[in-house]
């Protein structure tokens, strides 16, 4: 029998609906157990992700990495600004500043105290001056709008010529990753191997600096059994159940937008992942929880699994949430070498996400431009909910 693409995508479906089946509730910790902080990080559209997250709930969350991302604001709710600016640094983009503290003021996101975020105080940005896929220039950006809008400069990493982390392609950079440092036709998971560089490892300790990081305490291996599926369609159906418009994906008979499944479920997946470390299980533990972001074109199971937040949960005292967008099976390529993007794209009939990443220039929101950046966000209601169900609160 041959094997097509569709059937292998079906046959992808079919697995990945029996996982979820074998998915268990978002649970909350044991009795007395406290968290008492949050932080995010994110990969590339996951950058982007735990940046919107942090600056829409800056009053609760405490710090935010963002790695190879774009930044926050940057894609104004266009398409064309995404891929042509954000992703390939054809134009200047100007500073996002104004805008966080208008939607501040507006109540969209969380309120300032004299300029500056009530929670939100440490910040952290990856950016390999090599990146084809999201330029170098972005991340500068990113770094420039956190010190503006923390009121303290973030730690900045752009590598090193030692472990040849200067010269990386797109991706995350981890001990045990299987890509190779820099870019290659054959990338499939973007989690890259660049010598002992360790993005989990810089993050956390720019995150948590008052935290001891002993190698030798670095947990290794990690198996398939430190990380644990949990549903994640509850605490999308508690967000579609409000009948918020969602933009559509595709096209049907006479050229007329519909949404697809994945996009009922706001392009998330079933299934997601967390991490308890040991120490957290216990009665009365104190903890943080770290929500990890992936990046698109990965898979979340396998991000989790190599990504080295694992091995460093336990010294930092991290519970690690993996939440996890539904990947399709239609992607596409992502070169800045394939030329501009047509500004027409933006008011398309239907806003499709083939590369299955995070929402961060509003293809879920139509002509709202601005929706996807603030609380009210559906992926973001979504992540919230999931956070409230850990903390309890």
């Amino acid at each position: 029998m041959r094997t097509t693409p569709r059937l292998i995508a079906i046959l992808g479906a079919l697995l990945a609906a029996a996982h979820a089946s074998l998915a268990q509730p978002l649970s909350p910790l044991p009795h007395g157990t406290r968290i008492e902080q949050v932080t995010v990080s994110g990969i590339s559209s996951g950058a982007a992700m735990a940046l919107q997250y942090a600056v829409a709930h800056s009053g609760s969350v405490s710090g935010v990495a963002a790695i190879a991302g774009p930044s926050w604001g940057c894609a104004r709710g266009l398409v064309s600004t995404a891929i042509n600016d954000c992703m390939c640094g054809r134009d200047t983009v100007p500073s996002a500043l104004p805008l966080a503290k208008e939607l501040a003021r507006d109540g969209a996101i969380d309120a300032l105290r004299d300029g500056h975020p009530q929670a939100l105080a440490r910040g952290f940005i990856f950016h390999s001056p090599l990146d084809a896929t999201v330029v170098a220039s972005t991340g500068q950006a990113s770094a420039a709008f956190l010190a503006s809008f923390i009121g303290t400069p973030p730690t900045v990493d752009n590598g090193n010529a030692g472990d040849g982390s200067s010269r990386a392609g797109h991706g995350i950079i981890s001990p045990a990753g299987h890509d190779h440092c820099e870019a290659s036709p054959q990338d499939r998971s973007y989690v890259r191997q660049c010598g002992q560089e360790d993005n989990a490892r810089d993050l956390f300790h720019a995150l948590f600096p008052e935290v001891h990081q002993d190698p030798a305490l670095r947990r290794s291996p990690v198996n398939a059994g430190d990380i644990e599926a949990f549903d994640q369609r509850p605490f999308i159906e508690a967000v579609t159940r409000s009948g918020d418009y969602i933009a559509p994906d595709s096209l049907a008979f006479f050229w007329f937008p519909v949404r697809s499944e994945r996009r009922k479920r706001l392009d998330m997946a079933a299934t997601g992942y967390f991490h308890v470390p040991p120490s957290c299980r216990q009665p009365g533990a104190r903890c943080g929880l770290h929500i990890a972001f992936h990046g698109c074109k990965q898979q979340v199971r396998e991000f989790a699994l190599t990504t080295g937040y694992v091995n460093w949960a336990e010294q930092n005292k991290q519970i690690i949430l993996f939440p996890a967008i539904d990947q399709g099976d239609t992607p596409v390529s992502e070169s800045c070498a394939a030329g501009a993007v047509d500004k027409s794209a933006d008011s398309a009939w239907f806003q499709p996400n083939p590369n299955g990443c995070w929402d961060w220039w509003g293809y879920l929101d139509g002509v709202e431009r601005t929706r996807y950046l603030t609380r009210k966000g559906p992926q973001m209601r979504v992540i919230e909910e999931m956070v409230h169900v850990i903390t309890g609160r």
